[in-house]
């Protein structure tokens, strides 16, 4: 007699993957395999085939036709007596309306044209033009300005809250201390999203409208909106302008200085004190060690004679806190004088083209200044176009157009000119439209007295009932 194996530690071998599988956990199949947990599946339902369907497509108890009133039967074909005449089969069909027949159009007399404009067009009996078209014109002229320059410098201007509310981020520097020249045209770039909802604009007072003051308007310009490409708030600073502030329109608190001093050397007032961290320079009125821009090409006096710039001879570096930092001097353009703390005394420079960003330092002691952004100006092309002249309209004829050999009916046809057009003008791009116009001819249309018309009616028409003979 066979023995099988049996029990907890009898083995077997998977129907379906072949593994070894515990005898004990073996599961059988919808087509009868042993196989493995995880091999195991119900049978799908498509597997079994449908029991008897005669027609899946055939409505449920539908609805009977023998005695529904809704259910129409339609016989179409010609029943009638072939034996009886053609005049007394009844008609088959619905009944129809229109007409039938024919129109001539006469024209009697010779028409004169009086009236002034243009003549229209259609298909009238045996209608047979003829023309002659002799056009001329005069071409509009238009004056076009000459290509020039415009330079202005351009901040990138962004929002952030450092912890008390949103602030302007001018080139990355928060409120910066700015120094915008009389004469300078300077560009704030509002493009960055996060100036959505934080229109920049200047008054006379700080913070603005929020401040009890005014918008200040003169030279000003503005672009888009904030937070969307080519968003800008634009200034060229007037002779005589005095201090301005940045501010937003909506919040409180967001901006900051403007000095406007006037052209040629921009000079800066140099202070000592000690804010209670160290010893800092203060630049005019600012803050301590502010960050402020120096642009390229123009020269700024760092006035160190008052008296607290006592032992603190400012230099500049390329290196955070120069030699305390463990950079070196920067000398390109930079002349000193005198002695700081004495009348007289200063470092100037003039900020050389692609200078570095640079950073002003004491040579006695540590940690007393701060940094010197050197943005470039930028330079772009711009055409003002103007179009002053406007063209004159041209002249011409159409030869004859007759109908039955009648004589010719002469009419205008408008001549053509250029009229120049500006379009509009970006920086580096120059958009023109030029549309042509012109004023039109005259020419004579017919007197409706001298034209008469015959109308005939055709033999038959339709009826209201069956077809009529």
């Amino acid at each position: 007699m066979p023995r099988y194996a049996k029990g907890k530690r009898s083995y077997a071998i998977s129907d379906r993957g072949g593994q070894r599988v515990r005898y004990t956990e073996l599961k059988t199949t919808w087509d009868n395999l042993r196989v493995a947990p995880d091999e195991w599946e119900p049978k799908h339902p498509q597997l079994t085939p449908a029991k008897n369907v005669i027609d899946a497509t055939a409505l449920f108890k539908s609805r009977p036709g023998d005695h529904n009133k809704e259910d129409i039967t339609l016989d179409l074909a010609f029943s009638f007596d072939p034996f009886i005449k053609s005049q007394e089969r009844k008609s088959i069909g619905g009944n129809g309306n229109g007409f039938v027949g024919f129109t001539e159009l006469f024209i009697v007399e010779n028409v004169e044209p009086n009236a002034t404009g243009a003549s229209g067009t259609g298909d009238v009996g045996t209608e047979t033009p003829f023309a002659s078209i002799t056009e001329t014109g005069t071409s509009g002229t238009g004056d076009v300005g000459s290509l020039g320059t415009e330079s202005y410098l351009s901040y990138a201007i962004t929002v952030s809250n450092p912890g008390s509310g949103n602030k302007y981020y001018v080139d990355s520097v928060q409120q910066q201390q700015l120094y915008l020249q009389e004469g300078s045209t300077y560009r704030f770039d509002q493009s960055d999203s996060s100036n959505s909802g934080h229109p920049l604009r200047f008054s006379t007072t700080s913070n603005g409208s929020h401040g009890g003051g005014s918008e200040y308007t003169t030279g000003v310009t503005t672009n888009g909106t904030p937070g969307s490409a080519g968003a800008y708030t634009e200034i060229t600073v007037a002779t005589g302008a005095p201090t301005l502030y940045y501010y937003c329109t909506n919040h409180s608190g967001m901006g900051g200085t403007a000095y406007t001093p006037a052209s040629g050397t921009i000079s800066l007032a140099i202070t000592v004190s000690n804010p209670g961290s160290g010893n800092k320079y203060y630049i005019d009125s600012g803050g301590p060690a502010p960050t402020i821009s120096l642009t390229e090409g123009t020269t700024y006096r760092f006035d160190q004679s008052d008296g607290t710039n006592s032992g603190h001879p400012l230099r500049f570096s390329t290196t955070s806190n120069g030699s305390h930092g463990g950079g070196s001097e920067y000398t390109t353009g930079v002349t000193t004088n005198g002695t700081p703390g004495s009348s007289g005394a200063y470092t100037q420079i003039t900020v050389a083209t692609g200078a570095p960003t640079l950073y002003y330092y004491c040579t006695n002691h540590s940690a007393m200044g701060g940094q010197l952004n050197t943005p470039a100006i930028t330079t772009a092309s711009r055409i003002i176009v103007e179009f002053n002249a406007t063209g004159v309209s041209g002249t011409g004829a159409i030869g004859g157009v007759g109908f039955l050999n009648q004589p010719a009916i002469s009419s205008g046809v408008a001549g053509t000119g250029a009229v120049g057009n500006h379009g509009s003008s970006n920086d580096e791009v120059v958009q023109i439209s030029l549309n042509e116009t012109g004023t039109g001819g005259t020419g004579g249309v017919g007197d409706s007295t001298n034209v008469q018309v015959n109308r005939e009616w055709g033999a038959g028409t339709w009826n209201d009932g069956a077809w009529g003979e």
